[in-house]
């Protein structure tokens, strides 16, 4: 059994250089001789408004150099106006309104080219370079610099030449080019010593702390970054101040010091704000989002990096855009959404190609590998960390290098060369101590941990994962910490220690579900679950091996249940006051104006759609959507009547054996890589199981079968139906456990979701007989739906049929009709335009019956945007969305959703991460009051559900809703031109059979 893929924690760190400290010489205030009263009286001004730039920052400053400006010009004094007009242009860039800064410093330029003033032109040549450089334009900010160098030196102004060598090395930096760099930084620390300009000491002095920060290390950086910082408080430069104290924090994240780092990071931010550097306040804000990644801080990481976004975004801030969406793609793929991660990393990468930006194309190939790797696809991450890693040691980024070559080691690893691995991992532990980044170091022992465990060396294992576990304590990494109490666990059990090793387990588990329940988003709290099921299935398969059957199966229902669980402590939103209800709607018509927007410009020939438009409301639609979950979250955690909800835990074997009546099996699977494990549960007891199968074997089987059910024409579908059933049924079959069963309800685990069971063949006697034929089936989420789900008690005697014209199926109408008259005494019927979702909310909760006959659809980033589609009107926009299903009170014994794929909320199959606890359409509708819900594992033939439609309502009223579906999947089996399982074993049961 494999370890679950990881990411190296450092990454985040890594892909944060330094706050660059690009320094802007001392400005000449001269003005005109001929005019001594009114020149002072603007000096005077100018001279103010460089001091509050200096102390303050630009946002206190510029309205005194508009001031002083529109002085200089009632003065005619060109010079003063040509010097104002430059630093107008520095505030402009400080402010990310870099087209504004380049049309001012532009003119500034000319302005003193005209006058002769070679020094202050050298100043402005300086200036433009440097917002070349923000802007990731490197080449004209080298030639700007260079100008400015040249002038500097025939002028013999040191502290011009040393500005524009100190701003000319922090290109090199970007370039990876830290020899020059170096250099340039140390040329310009030796002219500035023969000044008194202790800024620009301050400021080169931190630049060199920033070069050894970009090569991880962390040590020398911090001692650097503390001397400029000294400077600062000293003479009292807040802006300076600001990133002396962003540096630090960012040694102290490489360091693993997070409390330090987050407080500094914190100080930082609020001289930043107070100064008007909004750049800076962002690099902080994604500063401390990487050190809230390290003490598994997620929810308010992701909100730190997405400010910080905005702001690179809304400037046009390349480089820092490339480090942002690394980080926030880092986070995604830890979360379990590795499309949304795979998008950030591809454009970084796209973007460090395009301003050439070395580090920024070494940071993202170690991302991309990562991809590649959780993939399983050895080979290609392998290439991407081997090509990473000669980036970074031809930089000589021992950072770098160091998280490429733990990623390289888990490559080899997987791939079988053990050898090649321990060396790799061996070197990032040498890196991480010798640059005091515990962060890096505890990677590398964990890696050297699961090495070893693989090469049969258990004590040099247990020996290394203990040494990784004391660091990831020290620094409260949980990442780290469940992954090492993980290869403790498997490394224990394989030494008997069997009691120690389910200690790991369940203390893995303990950290795992600690950070689960900080996170807010939806769909994280259900795709961060997915690459670590394994630790529960290790647990569950090691206590099935000591006989600890009902152990087993509370660990089971924990890995499905509490998603099922917090689905019922997160259904309607507890709407209080007016402020709420408006808040509420403003929310959702913002949300349902861009998809509107969307909509339309998809609509468009695509000749005519405009890419960077869908792009543009997509970003707007993703924020809009975080909006909301945020605003509902907020509710919910401030509401006393969902804390009785919280605190709902997953049932014993006990519990719901209560529920099951004779004759009626519940039959629960938990799939591992190499093995499946089965319990039964029966009202005379729990039984379990263990059988050997490999996983990737196993879902090449039901992708086989669902592929081959498609082809309606053949009987393909017939073998590999009997292989599943050989597997999943047949094991506890032969064992005697369903002997005298009639009823199974199943519980699926990861891709046993879309299996059709009812279709599963076993051959006898020469005779084929599906699981259909001999069982009547039902589905559950979680067995804990049995305890918690409502219960089947009134009558089926009124139906709301509802066949919406947008559905685009053409058979609909004519299925709606066709079952609405199975009640003849009360149904109500609305077809095309008259099938508005208001009409469906305002008339739901007073039917037994609901069948809808439409699509349904599912939302990537938040689940709880996925819904069926009806007709829109004046109040609603026809998406009736989950987290409205939540809000209604139905009385409904049944719902029936005629439409494609609506028991999928997850998985290969769906457009949402993988995953058991997607919150789906099923189970939102079981949470608003219905006991059962009929739903599709595919899309269905429309002409096709007309019948089957009328032969499951004919056989409603002569039994319970399970063996209504049961009697008509047999007739249409046995009989007529639907008989192939393509038109019938898609409709499942979920919920109670009764």
């Amino acid at each position: 059994m494999g370890y679950p893929p990881k990411i190296v924690l450092l990454l985040a760190v890594l892909l944060f250089p330094f706050a660059a400290r690009a320094q802007t010489a001392n400005v000449s205030t001269n003005g005109n001789a001929n005019t001594p009263a009114k020149v002072e009286k603007a000096a005077e001004v100018l001279s103010r408004a460089r001091t509050l730039y200096s102390e303050e920052g630009p946002k206190v400053a510029f309205p005194e150099f508009e001031k002083a400006l529109t002085l200089f010009r009632n003065e005619r004094d060109r010079l003063g106006e040509a010097i104002t007009l430059g630093l107008i242009g520095n505030c402009y860039k400080k402010f990310g309104g870099f087209p504004k800064a380049l049309d001012y410093l532009q003119r500034a330029l000319a302005l003193k080219r005209e006058l002769g003033e070679r020094a202050e032109a050298g100043k402005t040549l300086s200036h433009l370079g440097l917002l070349y450089w923000e802007m990731g334009q490197y080449p004209p900010a080298i030639e700007h610099f260079n100008k400015a160098i040249d002038l500097g030196s025939e002028l013999h102004d040191r502290v011009l030449e040393a500005s524009a060598r100190n701003n000319l090395g922090l290109v090199y930096d970007e370039l990876g080019e830290y020899r020059k760099s170096l250099e340039e930084y140390n040329r310009a620390l030796e002219l500035y010593r023969g000044t008194n300009f202790e800024r620009g000491i301050s400021d080169t002095i931190g630049n060199i702390g920033g070069k050894h920060l970009l090569l991880g290390e962390y040590g020398e950086a911090l001692r650097y970054y503390q001397q400029a910082l000294e400077i600062d408080e000293r003479t009292n430069l807040k802006p300076g101040m600001s990133l002396d104290l962003q540096n630090i924090a960012l040694c102290y994240v490489g360091m693993g010091r997070v409390p330090d780092a987050i407080e500094t990071f914190d100080r930082s931010i609020k001289l930043a704000n107070e100064a008007g550097l909004k750049k800076e306040a962002a690099d902080s804000q994604k500063g401390k989002g990487s050190a809230l990644v390290q003490v598994g801080k997620y929810t308010e990481a992701l909100n730190q990096y997405r400010a910080a976004l905005q702001v690179y975004e809304a400037a046009g801030l390349k480089q820092q855009l490339i480090e942002g969406l690394g980080d926030l793609g880092n986070l995604e793929l830890r979360l379990g959404d590795a499309a949304s991660a795979e998008k950030e990393f591809r454009r970084a990468l796209d973007l460090s190609r395009t301003i050439n930006h070395p580090r920024g194309v070494t940071m993202n190939l170690i991302a991309l590998g990562d991809l590649e790797w959780r993939r399983k696809r050895y080979t290609e991450a392998r290439a991407l960390h081997r090509d990473a890693l000669a980036r970074a040691n031809a930089a000589g980024d021992q950072g770098s290098a160091a998280a490429a070559g733990i990623q390289l080691a888990l490559s080899e690893r997987s791939l079988g060369n053990l050898e090649n691995a321990a060396n790799e991992a061996q070197k990032a532990a040498d890196i991480g101590r010798a640059t005091q980044a515990q962060p890096i170091a505890g990677e590398a022992l964990f890696a050297l941990g699961e090495i070893a465990r693989t090469g049969g060396h258990q004590e040099g294992a247990l020996k290394n994962f203990a040494a990784a576990r004391e660091i990831a304590a020290n620094i409260a990494n949980p990442e780290l910490s469940w992954r090492v109490d993980f290869g403790r666990g498997q490394t224990l059990e394989s030494l008997n220690q069997n009691e120690a090793a389910l200690a790991a387990y369940r203390s893995a588990i303990k950290t795992i579900e600690q950070v689960r329940n900080e996170l807010r988003e939806e769909r994280f709290r259900a795709s961060y679950i997915e690459d670590k099921y394994q630790v529960y299935v290790a647990l569950v398969e090691l206590l099935l091996t000591l006989g600890r059957a009902d152990e087993a199966f509370l660990v089971s229902e924990k890995l499905r249940a509490r998603s099922y669980l917090d689905l019922l402590s997160r259904g309607q939103t507890p709407l209080r006051n007016p402020a709420q209800r408006q808040t509420e709607t403003t929310l959702k018509n913002r949300i349902r104006q861009l998809q509107q927007n969307i909509e339309a410009e998809t609509a468009k020939p695509i000749p005519d759609q405009k890419r960077q438009v869908v792009d543009l409301f997509s970003r707007e639609l993703a924020e809009a959507e975080r909006n909301y979950q945020n605003f509902v979250d907020d509710l919910r955690s401030s509401e006393p009547d969902y804390a009785a909800a919280r605190s709902l835990s997953a049932p014993t074997g006990l519990e719901v054996k209560k529920k099951l009546s004779p004759g009626t099996a519940l039959v629960e699977y938990v799939l591992a890589e190499n093995s499946l494990s089965i319990f039964v549960l029966r009202a005379d007891g729990l039984r379990a199981m263990t059988v050997p199968i490999d996983a990737a074997n196993l879902r090449a089987r039901v992708e086989l079968l669902r592929s081959l059910m498609v082809r309606h024409q053949t009987e393909e579908w017939k073998l590999p139906a009997e292989k599943l059933y050989q597997v999943l049924i047949a094991p506890v079959e032969d064992a005697g456990w369903l002997r005298g069963t009639e009823r199974l309800y199943l519980v699926p685990h990861a891709i046993l979701h879309y299996v059709p069971f009812a279709a599963l063949r076993q051959t006898a006697n020469g005779r084929d007989n599906l699981l259909v034929d001999k069982f009547v089936l039902g589905y559950l989420p979680a067995a804990a739906a049995l305890i918690s789900g409502s219960s089947s008690t009134g009558s089926s005697n009124s139906m709301l049929a509802m066949a919406p014209a947008n559905a685009r199926l053409q058979f609909t109408q004519q299925e709606s009709r066709s079952v609405s008259t199975f009640f003849p005494k009360h149904h109500t019927l609305l077809l095309g335009a008259r099938a508005t979702e208001s009409s469906f909310k305002n008339l739901a909760g007073d039917y037994d019956v609901i069948h809808l006959a439409t699509h349904g659809y599912f939302n990537k980033l938040n689940p709880l945007l996925s819904g069926v589609l009806l007709e829109r009107d004046a109040q609603d926009d026809g998406r009736l969305e989950v987290h409205e299903i939540f809000e209604l009170q139905l009385h409904a014994q049944l719902v029936t959703l005629s439409a494609c794929d609506t028991a999928l909320g997850s998985g290969y199959f769906a457009e949402v991460p993988a995953g058991d606890d997607i919150v789906g359409l099923t189970r939102a509708f079981l949470f608003a009051g219905s006991p059962s819900v009929l739903a599709t594992l595919w899309e269905v033939n429309d002409r096709s559900a007309v019948r089957f439609m009328q032969g499951f309502y004919g056989q409603l009223g002569k039994g319970d809703k399970a063996a209504a579906l049961a009697k008509v999947q047999r007739e249409m089996r046995a009989r007529g031109s639907y008989r192939h399982p393509y038109y019938w074993a898609s409709f499942v049961m979920v919920g109670s059979m009764n």
